[in-house]
């Protein structure tokens, strides 16, 4: 495929999709020219990663360490064109233009796989993808008033991410891409927070955006926490970009008969068979024959952990997580409205709903962004990949729900379709993501967003026993960890924690793991009678390089484990 081919694949409707501020021109017919610069950085962006990512010519962006003052002008003329097209959002500037042109039409028939062949072609492309990063610094962020004026760019997304009317939205693509003119099942762009300090990938060349793969193979989505837009002039004594989470490791007591065989293992023609599948009853979400309501969950647990929580530490509680699986999405529902007033600005939950007309059963993460006097805005997403049940897992859960003496692996009965991956602003420059289980240990779809995002923190849901350095979670955390640099939390249930200790001589009531870049691992433990544990985060400014050596002037933020503190309430509710 030639260079121009990409170009025309990438923008079907041309390349100039933002003809005014609010006038959108992505509705016009096919084979529009495209010697035009694109006008929406974003879209330069897409391209011109696109084209380094396809053709591998990012192993070339490292600076000539023979001649580091001829590299110094190229850095200084890359801001200063960033800084021009952030006055000026209506046209390019004139170098960028110039730029542009000889790539489509100098190079346009350049096959991609030859394009490193052409140092200059090389030079042009990588210059393009530096002015387009740099011109959309603080994109997908808060921008204060005295930022508007350098940072355009970023100023007019704010506008359509926090808008309610898509109608109205300049960025048609919202939430799930910042692009214009590049259509999300083409290619994505999203707001970066860390870039990654190791490896030669793309990845590691730009500090203000994210190329993400196309939403067909994952669909992710960008929101911003109700805190954002006043983190940086409220009062407050600590680091406003400290977070504090209390984890609540519910349910307490999983039956054995909430594990159900669902599918038998079945053979079929010749040496062919159905594996076996398990499904979930959440029995923990009943007492005396009563369903649990989100009023009760508020009043007689979190509530009381929440207060227990400020009396600790003196501070509310950034947000609340609790396990996989640990709730039905009405339950949610209820429970979050009933908090809707505690101070609390987000709730991460797993859920396991069944669709009654079809009996598919969905085990999902949900994200609940408390916005005081609007409501909660939430983010699902289904899990990506099944667990799979072995005769060693069961046997350590005490779990005997299959007559057939031979089996010995059984599938988790989900639907894993529809993959979503939502990513939350939580902090100017601060994001997170959730992932469920299983997706922590699996590459594909969602390792690539992560990796590309660099979310500062990473929260896994997980239906697992104790949360122990040398296990699973903790090896696949340290992967991320390292690269992109993310904070990794694995949390589990109490429940699951008990009921794998029941083989051990010397039990460990690990509920939590963290690890975090600077090589922490921290096991985060439960003590008898504790319903809750406060994690305090504390954020420290990163200093990060592109492999170009343009500086981030440390604007990045990473995120270590403070304290925990485990939490104790006077009532324990019978229910548990």
């Amino acid at each position: 495929m030639r260079i121009r081919e990409v170009v025309e694949h990438l923008m079907p409707h041309g390349s100039e999709a933002m003809a005014s501020l609010l006038e959108v021109t992505t509705n016009g017919p096919k084979g529009v020219p495209l010697e035009k610069c694109p006008n929406w950085p974003v879209d330069l962006f897409a391209v011109a990663g696109s084209l380094i990512e396809r053709s591998g010519c990012y192993t070339l962006a490292c600076p000539d360490r023979s001649d580091l003052k001829e590299h110094e002008v190229y850095l200084d003329r890359v801001n200063a064109l960033a800084l021009a097209w952030n006055l000026d959002v209506l046209a390019p500037p004139p170098e960028v233009v110039r730029l542009w042109e000889r790539l489509v039409n100098e190079y346009g028939d350049t096959p991609v796989d030859r394009l490193s062949d052409s140092a200059d072609l090389v030079r042009c492309l990588l210059t393009l993808f530096a002015i387009a990063d740099e011109a959309c610094i603080g994109m997908g962020w808060d921008v204060r008033e005295d930022e508007a004026n350098t940072n355009m760019f970023a100023a007019l997304a704010l506008v359509d991410i926090t808008g309610k009317e898509r109608s109205t939205r300049m960025i048609p693509n919202l939430p799930a891409s910042l692009c214009i003119a590049v259509p999300p099942d083409r290619a994505i762009v999203l707001p970066k927070s860390i870039t990654s300090s190791v490896g030669c990938t793309i990845r590691s060349l730009s500090h203000y955006l994210a190329l993400l793969p196309p939403e067909s193979i994952v669909a992710p989505s960008w929101i911003l926490s109700s805190k954002q837009r006043s983190v940086d002039s409220r009062p407050d004594p600590q680091d406003p970009y400290d977070l504090r989470l209390l984890l609540i490791p519910f349910p307490f007591v999983i039956h054995a008969e909430s594990f159900q065989l669902s599918t038998p293992r079945t053979s079929f023609g010749v040496d062919n068979h159905i594996p076996a599948y398990f499904k979930l009853v959440q029995r923990w979400l009943e007492h005396a024959g009563q369903k649990l309501t989100g009023r009760q969950l508020a009043d007689e647990l979190f509530l009381p952990l929440i207060q227990q929580a400020v009396a600790e530490s003196a501070w509310m509680p950034n947000g609340i997580v609790l396990p996989e699986c640990a709730l039905s999405s009405g339950l949610a529902r209820e429970l979050v409205q009933a908090l809707a007033d505690s101070g609390i600005e987000f709730l991460i939950t797993g859920v396991l709903d069944t669709v009654p007309e079809t009996g598919i059963t969905y085990n999902r993460a949900q994200t609940f962004v408390i916005r005081p006097g609007e409501g909660a805005v939430v983010r699902e997403q289904n899990k990506h990949h099944r667990w799979r049940l072995d005769r060693h897992q069961t046997d350590r859960y005490a779990l005997d729900f299959d007559p057939d003496p031979c089996n010995d692996k059984w599938w988790e009965d989900i639907d894993v379709g529809q993959r979503k991956l939502p990513l939350f602003g939580l902090r100017k420059d601060m994001s997170l993501a959730t992932l469920i289980c299983e997706d922590l240990a699996r590459t594909d779809p969602a390792m690539a967003v992560i990796k590309a995002v660099g979310p500062n923190l990473v929260v896994a849901l997980l239906m697992d026993g104790p949360q122990l350095a040398a296990r699973w979670p903790g090896r696949y955390a340290t992967v991320l960890a390292e690269d992109p640099g993310s904070a990794v939390l694995s949390f589990t249930c109490a429940a699951l924690v008990d009921r794998s200790n029941w083989l051990e001589a010397k039990p460990a009531r690990s509920i939590g793991l963290w690890r975090d870049a600077g090589g922490t691992t921290q096991e985060i433990g439960l003590p008898p009678g504790s319903l809750g544990v406060l994690l305090t985060l504390q954020s420290a400014r990163k200093h990060q390089n592109t492999l170009d050596n343009r500086t981030d002037h440390s604007l990045s933020r990473q995120l270590t484990l403070r304290t925990v503190v485990p939490l104790f309430i006077a009532n324990r509710p019978e229910w548990l």
